[in-house]
């Protein structure tokens, strides 16, 4: 679920500085470091002109104004966030404060770039195919990539992903699931499609007007298209609301061509919309050191506004109720869920589809977290730091559920 709904302390952060100061040249350069406190990194290039970035957001772009520099110190203010940092040379570090809206963190930022390692991203050259396909949901044209390994009489999987405007790597704080995921199945002799949502990459349609079932529709074209090109087995492997769109599409009340032969449901949501929400914002606050009882509040009334800031898609998510869809499924079923997943939590999903679906294959890895990721604590902020893309032994399961078929 790419749309984290919770108490967002540091909203969209990056700056582009306007105007400033002349910089000296002690304080020229990369600087980067984590907020205390906070779980993000913040990155700044000063120059003549500078730029700020907040990469495990993937926010770049607003305004800065430098207030103060000299030959040890410099003062930064970012208007639009209310937000604002003040640090001094320390040796080969720059130390000082963050602040935004009365809240007061240390950062320590170091000389240099933050790198981030992705040793699973695949890299040319490939052992198997590719084709760049489109294929057509009414109006909508989407946007894709075949993986085609030789001589293959596998079936084949739609890739469908999570909320929020993605592309058809799934692209997240550097990382790529559906590329590593396409790679490793092609590896393994399995073909897949994988596509740009809409208004994303080189799909049309407008993204906002959208909700769960328009995208639904897009998955089922995507079958569709595959059928047309025939193959006889086609399979929706889901991630998040994907995994929701897979296990509604696989439960239809009237089948259709769209309908899919099997399904992989990654993290996908079968309790109700509203719930999801609201337990996702519990948990995350819970996670950030808040008691239960206080998160609980605090989450009913961020629940509050959220849902009445939101548009279309919103609407229709909390009204969303996977349960009858997911008692109808005959197709077979692999379900996985991580034990640390703090957007779909396991009790309330992986749980559910169990109870609703016997002859589903549930799976729950320890310690790993929604993208599948090992990881410490199943916050968001932990996604971009973990190396790690997703779990080997998952994608492992995967390729062997998909081999006995």
């Amino acid at each position: 679920m790419r749309r984290v709904f919770a108490l967002a302390i540091l909203a969209a952060f990056c700056v582009m500085c306007t105007s400033a100061p002349q910089l000296p040249d002690s304080l020229k350069g990369t600087w980067s470091g984590e907020i205390d406190g906070l779980g993000l990194s913040l990155q700044m290039h000063l120059g003549d002109t500078c730029t700020v970035d907040s990469p495990d957001q993937e926010a770049y772009g607003f305004k800065a104004v430098v207030k103060k520099a000299d030959g040890e110190s410099v003062s930064v203010k970012f208007p639009e966030f209310h937000a604002s940092f003040e640090g001094k040379l320390q040796g080969d570090s720059l130390i000082g404060r963050f602040s935004q809206m009365g809240l007061k963190k240390q950062l320590r930022m170091g000389r240099g770039e933050i790198v981030r390692l992705r040793p699973q991203t695949p890299e040319e050259p490939f052992p198997y195919n590719t084709e760049e396909v489109t294929f057509a949901d009414g109006d909508v044209s989407l946007a894709g990539t075949l993986c085609l390994p030789e001589a293959s009489d596998a079936p084949v999987v739609v890739m469908v992903s999570g909320s929020g405007k993605q592309d058809r790597d799934e692209s997240l704080m550097g990382h790529k699931p559906f590329a590593v995921l396409a790679d490793a199945l092609a590896r393994a002799g399995i073909p897949s499609l994988r596509y740009d949502d809409r208004e994303c990459g080189g799909s049309t349609g407008v993204f906002a007007d959208a909700t769960t079932a328009d995208f639904a529709l897009d998955a089922a074209s995507a079958v569709q298209f595959l059928r047309s090109r025939g193959y006889s087995k086609v399979g929706i492997l889901g991630h998040s609301e994907g995994g929701t769109i897979a296990l509604m599409l696989a439960g239809a009340e009237e089948p259709s061509e769209g309908s899919p032969d099997f399904i992989i449901s990654l993290a996908g949501m079968a309790d109700r919309g509203d719930s999801t929400l609201l337990r996702q914002m519990t948990k995350m606050i819970i996670l950030n050191g808040a008691p239960e009882k206080a998160a609980e509040f605090a989450a009913k009334i961020t629940y509050k506004k959220t849902v009445k800031a939101g548009g279309k898609w919103m609407e229709s998510f909390i009204a969303l109720d996977p349960a009858p869809y997911i008692s109808r499924i005959n197709c077979p079923v692999l379900a996985l869920n991580g034990e640390k997943d703090s957007q779909v939590i396991p009790e309330y999903n992986l749980s559910k589809i169990e109870a609703l679906c016997p002859g589903a294959d549930c799976r729950l890895y320890p310690d790993l977290n929604h993208l599948f990721q090992h990881c410490k604590t199943g916050l968001g902020t932990e996604y971009a730091k973990i190396e790690e893309t997703m779990s080997e032994e998952v994608i492992a399961d995967i390729i062997e559920w998909i081999k006995k078929l």
